[in-house]
């Protein structure tokens, strides 16, 4: 009698990344970021956006530029056809005003760059970071970013095998539709922008500048 052996390759689902995700390079270490980092993690997030956002073109330049010559030349004029106590009271309470809202923004703000944010650092320099929201029904993952020269160590899915786990599920995120293949292989689902409400779309930034792709991991 012939014995038959059959040789399978192993599935991995999401719950065993979880569980036992991809070790980080000996010189990384995944912590949840501080104050300290916040600009750090802005260098990094600047860096994203380089690379994701499109190019301002040259008509949207000058459009820019021509809004700013109109409201200097507005300003002129009113300085020019105004007496001097008329534009005094009014420009007191405008500065006022404007300093109030700054000081009420810095405080309201002040965590707003490296809360809810979790970092991948390698000798002291940040190369990783992802910003997770837990909320009482749902998760929102943003801002996931790795540095270029490090993208083939497997320390995005490091990252998103550790959040999925923190994660009050269902974890919502977006991404550019080149993308799409890479977080499907890791458990998430496309969905359509109508199942979402307006506050869910509002969290995953949409709309925005970008053609993005939402998907979820139930």
């Amino acid at each position: 009698m012939v014995q038959l052996s059959f040789h399978t390759t192993p599935v991995y689902s999401i719950a065993s990344l979880m569980l036992d995700p991809l070790p980080l390079p000996p010189d990384c270490i995944l912590r949840s970021a501080t104050p300290a980092d916040k600009p750090l993690i802005q260098s990094l997030l600047e860096q994203f956006r380089r690379e994701v956002l499109p190019s301002i073109s040259d008509s949207e330049r000058a459009l820019r530029g021509l809004a700013i010559a109109t409201g200097i030349l507005f300003g002129g004029y009113l300085v020019i056809s105004l007496k001097p106590g008329q534009i005094l009271l009014p420009l007191v309470g405008l500065a006022g005003a404007v300093g109030i809202g700054v000081v009420a923004v810095q405080i309201l703000t002040w965590n707003e760059g490296w809360a809810n944010f979790w970092v991948i650092e390698q000798n002291d320099r940040l190369v990783a970071c992802a910003k997770l929201r837990c909320y009482s029904r749902y998760s929102v993952l943003n801002d996931l970013f790795v540095v270029p020269e490090l993208r083939d160590r497997g320390l995005g899915s490091y990252l998103i095998a550790n959040l999925g786990r923190k994660a009050t599920k269902p974890l919502y995120l977006t991404c550019l539709p080149s993308l799409v293949q890479f977080y499907m292989r890791l458990g998430f689902t496309p969905i359509s922008i109508n199942h979402l409400s307006p506050l869910l779309q509002f969290d995953l930034g949409i709309p925005n500048q970008l053609t993005v792709v939402p998907l979820v991991m139930k």
